[in-house]
């Protein structure tokens, strides 16, 4: 039989681990101590209590996919940007430094992105501001960012151990020794997109021939020199029905993946007007739900953990923490959005100030709240493209401005109000 090693821990572990996290947040904070402080950093680390503990090759541990790891400067950053800040502090960018790809998926959310790719130093310029805010968790993307393996490499270069980076791939343009470059360099770990754990349903998905092979072998590449890994699927509806997503699992096991990321289908980029989505969108998130529950239990140790956002973002739980909240998005031509998959810009950093551009995106996201902005605004989007007649998105504020004033994010989180914060 084979032995799979996808670093997940069993419960007398992640017990003892939890309790270790506990006391040495309370003792790195003992200045602070009082009972309130207790309580809200009790609630904060039970809240990821849900997913899987996972401890990757280099001896750190993982609450959550996009939280850094335990016991790193980042990790403890993280702690700080929501026990000790006022209003607490965004953890997680998703970055694209590039639009150019050879894929041509049918979900790509920057596919009617437009503008060029802003240059290196403007990136960098962009990554140190975006570090002030808080941020302890940088996503790398692209397009394909291996296309753009130099700045990949400098960006590394200019981080310190305060932001944990992982790389988002196709495995395209992916060798060994790129990725132990990037090991060197400080990168965490690698997700790498897989769609169906049939190689020719993939390679049609992505519309490239040997699409599977190479993901496949990029994994297989991150376990054997130590990189953390991923795969990151987007479900679609024949995926619950034919059993496919348990193959995906199966296979994330068998390349001793660390984290299986599940996507289900959004209206943003290509999909914004496939109102298609909305008469499965119930039927999928239940079966992601039913699959995070049973993925995640601690009898099933083989397997990876299985990361949803749908079920960090039920209202019981963190809700949407988009546009800086929790996280944010910045795509190749400098456009800051909240969320990857919301199709509206507050700003350029080729144009204005970064830091302006923030406050104003969070003069619009005071606190985190129960609506899912991109499944409940995906209309309104599409209509107000419509409306202006534009064609490349994201839609810039001037237009964006009379959506955003307007929207219903719900009810406040309660897990948030449970602690203390945004009062």
């Amino acid at each position: 039989m084979k032995k799979h090693n996808t670093g997940s821990c069993g419960i007398i572990e992640k017990i003892f681990i939890y309790c270790k996290i506990g006391l040495h947040v309370l003792w790195k904070y003992r200045k602070r101590f009082s009972i309130p402080f207790v309580y809200r950093a009790s609630v904060l680390l039970f809240s990821f209590w849900h997913n899987k503990l996972i401890k990757l090759q280099n001896g750190t541990y993982k609450l959550h996919l996009y939280i850094p790891a335990y016991p790193t400067r980042a990790f403890f950053k993280s702690v700080e940007d929501k026990l000790i800040y006022n209003p607490p502090r965004p953890v997680t960018i998703v970055y694209s430094i590039t639009k150019a790809c050879t894929f041509k998926c049918p979900h790509c959310y920057q596919r009617k992105d437009k503008g060029a790719d802003i240059p290196l130093d403007l990136i960098l310029k962009t990554i140190k501001n975006i570090g002030d805010t808080g941020v302890t968790y940088l996503n790398i993307e692209g397009g394909d960012a291996f296309l753009k393996f130099d700045e990949l490499c400098a960006i590394l270069d200019h981080l310190d151990d305060s932001m944990e980076v992982w790389v988002n791939t196709t495995g395209a343009n992916v060798s060994k020794e790129k990725l132990q470059t990037l090991k060197n360099k400080g990168c965490c770990g690698l997700m790498v997109s897989i769609h169906s754990d049939k190689p020719q349903k993939h390679d049609e998905f992505v519309g490239v021939d040997g699409a599977y092979d190479m993901a496949v072998q990029t994994l297989k590449w991150c376990y054997e020199i130590g990189l953390g890994s991923a795969i990151n699927a987007v479900l679609e509806k024949d995926q619950i029905e034919d059993g496919s997503f348990h193959g995906i699992m199966e296979l994330s096991k068998d390349l001793n993946c660390n984290f299986v990321q599940l996507i289900h289908p959004k209206r943003a980029g290509l999909w914004l007007n496939n109102k298609e989505l909305e008469t499965s969108d119930k039927l999928t998130i239940n079966f992601v739900l039913k699959s995070h529950k049973y993925y995640n239990n601690s009898f099933r140790k083989n397997y990876p953990a299985l990361i949803a956002q749908v079920k960090e973002e039920q209202p019981s739980k963190f809700g949407c923490t988009s546009g800086g909240i929790d996280r944010f998005y910045i795509g190749a031509s400098g456009e800051v959005q909240p969320c990857e998959f919301l199709n509206i810009s507050f700003g350029n950093v080729k144009n204005e100030d970064f830091n302006v551009i923030f406050e104003r995106m969070r003069s619009y996201f005071k606190m985190p709240c129960e609506n899912w902005l991109c499944t409940t605004q995906a209309q309104a989007i599409d209509e107000l493209m419509r409306k202006y007649k534009l064609t490349q998105t994201p839609i810039p504020y001037e237009y964006a401005k009379e959506l955003v004033e307007s929207w219903d994010r719900g009810k406040p989180t309660k897990l948030y109000k449970k602690m203390g914060l945004y009062q």
